[in-house]
């Protein structure tokens, strides 16, 4: 029996690939995204108990300037959440620009696996056909020898 061999294979093998590449950098953002996550809710942990600080020295006699100083490390740190905002939605928008790449790739990798499947329904086909006509002339040979034909 003649083997099926898909002209296109080299180009669905590196479609593989790329995709692969693709889900790769995904699940990389992915994870920055999520320490990044981490980190503002850390930076907002602290300046939630700053704050709680703040209050407590309020309540007993403590010097101003340190009350001033705890303001201004509570102001360090809302920037801090500011920037790592920024941060994440630059991370975000990647994602979102990666995921529409593996969609692409996605689709194209399928596209050919279909086109793969095709070829190879014609290929089934084709060699069907040969079989059947090689059976045929078998059937015949074997008729006419039987009838003194040949």
């Amino acid at each position: 029996m003649k083997k099926f061999k898909f002209s296109l294979e080299k180009v669905l093998e590196i479609k593989e690939v790329e995709e692969k590449i693709i889900q790769k950098n995904l699940l990389l953002i992915q994870l920055e995204i999520a320490e990044t996550e981490k980190k503002i809710i850390t930076l907002r942990e602290k300046i939630s108990s700053e704050r709680e600080k703040i209050g407590s020295m309020s309540l007993s006699v403590i010097n101003t300037g340190d009350i001033m100083l705890h303001y201004k490390y509570i102001d360090c740190l809302n920037m801090d959440v500011e920037i790592l905002s920024d941060v994440l939605k630059g991370l975000r928008l990647q994602e979102i620009t990666i995921k529409n790449q593996l969609i692409e790739k996605s689709k194209e990798k399928k596209s050919l696996e279909r086109l793969k499947e095709i070829k190879y329904e014609e290929f089934k086909k084709e060699y069907n056909k040969t079989q059947r006509q090689f059976i045929d002339d078998i059937s015949i040979q074997s008729h006419r020898y039987k009838e003194g034909i040949i």
